[in-house]
């Protein structure tokens, strides 16, 4: 299927990710718990938004130890894109 490029806003029909373009700007709808905001008044558009990660760990693991190995190896990714 080809879409035809649209120009001005479009609404989002269904929740999902999303690639975007350099470029393009991102909105929050209203009511959601993102915060969209401009940093250091430079123009740069930050979007902020809360995200829940699950754990799931085997009956033959450690949990505490897993579910920390899991977060550690979440946080330096994380950092890598800083």
């Amino acid at each position: 299927m080809t879409l035809a490029p649209q120009a001005g806003p479009t609404v989002v029909q269904r929740t999902g990710l999303a690639l975007v373009h350099e470029g393009e700007l991102v909105v929050p709808a209203q009511g959601s718990e993102a915060v969209l905001s401009v940093l250091n008044g430079d123009g740069t558009l930050v979007l902020e938004f809360p995200i829940t990660v699950e754990v799931r760990v085997l009956p033959a693991c450690d949990p505490d130890q897993h579910a920390d190995r899991t977060l550690d190896r979440l946080t330096r990714a994380l950092e890598g894109l800083a």
